[in-house]
């Protein structure tokens, strides 16, 4: 028997699973000491919905100034500019170059006491989205498998020594070092933060919630001015949607049952902190919604 799932007439946002009985009917299928509607987002997050899942970001700057301001909010930003590349800004390929691996520490290897592998995803010339396991060679690079066009995603997978992660700082940079850096993880965290999701090939991404906030450093209220920004494959950049909070308290902004936006494949967003009022703002920014295939709902 199978199921489908549809989109609830009367109560937008949520999604009903109905049972193909065999006999030409079919019946709503409700779980004991559960809801009869489940929310989209949820089930889409379960894996209850073919072609669908949860997509969030989660982007740090540790650091912006009223001199340097704006900013991307990820952590490669802390590299300024670097080999002629301002990474203020994420760094965004028009084609698909070579990439490298490589940490700032020896014990980031196959055998230290760091990070062992980290596992990346990312888009190739294509867009179509793919991951690989990098097994860490400390300060020697490693290459990517192929030409990458973009770096979605870089965790540690497996580590030397328990609750730890990666020992030094460990960059997805161009092949040979000197060109831009496009991924970046901070020591000690072990995953790189950055608030950038492109869209692959054959999908769209429902936008459904962000994050804003300070993290507080010291004892001063800070407010800062931020920009969504979306970027198509031609390199076209719209920023439609701007917001400001303060370090008293974290701002989440969504669209009630609908998303705030819904981007096309190949579609670059991320955020950019626009302006702080003071030096030395440490922020975070996360993007969280959904990617799915043109039929979302069904099977």
């Amino acid at each position: 028997m199978a199921d489908m799932l549809v989109r609830h007439d009367e109560d937008e946002g949520v999604i009903k699973r109905f049972r193909d009985m065999g006999n030409g009917t079919w019946a709503q299928v409700i779980y004991a000491g559960s809801n009869t509607a489940t929310d989209y987002a949820y089930a889409a997050a379960a894996g209850a919905i073919p072609g669908a899942m949860r997509i969030a970001t989660l982007g740090n700057n540790l650091n912006i100034d009223t001199a340097t301001q704006p900013e991307d909010v990820w952590a490669g930003a802390e590299l300024g500019l670097l080999n002629g590349v301002d990474h203020r800004f994420i760094p965004l390929p028009a084609t698909a170059i070579a990439m490298e691996v490589v940490s700032s520490s020896v014990s980031d290897a196959s055998a230290g006491t760091g990070a062992r592998t980290v596992a990346v995803g990312y888009l190739d010339s294509a867009y179509t989205a793919k991951s690989v396991i990098v097994t860490m060679n400390g300060t020697v690079p490693v290459a990517m498998p192929e030409n990458v066009l973009r770096v979605t995603s870089m965790i540690v997978a497996t580590n030397g020594t328990r609750g730890q992660n990666n020992t030094g700082n460990i960059s997805i940079r161009a092949a040979g070092g000197l060109g831009a850096t496009y991924s970046y993880m901070v020591a000690g965290i072990g995953i790189a933060r950055n608030s950038l999701y492109t869209v692959p090939a054959g999908s769209s991404f429902d936008l459904l919630s962000l994050v804003l906030a300070i993290n507080r450093t010291d004892t001063q209220s800070r407010w800062a001015t931020y920009s969504v920004c979306i970027q198509n494959s031609a390199g076209r950049l719209i920023k439609g949607l701007e917001l400001s909070c303060g370090s008293d308290t974290p701002y989440r902004h969504e669209a009630a049952a609908a998303p705030i936006n819904t981007l096309a494949a190949t579609t670059d967003i991320w955020v950019r902190c626009e302006s702080v009022s003071q030096n030395s703002t440490n922020t975070t920014a996360s993007l969280f919604g959904v990617q799915r295939n043109a039929s979302p709902f069904g099977v």
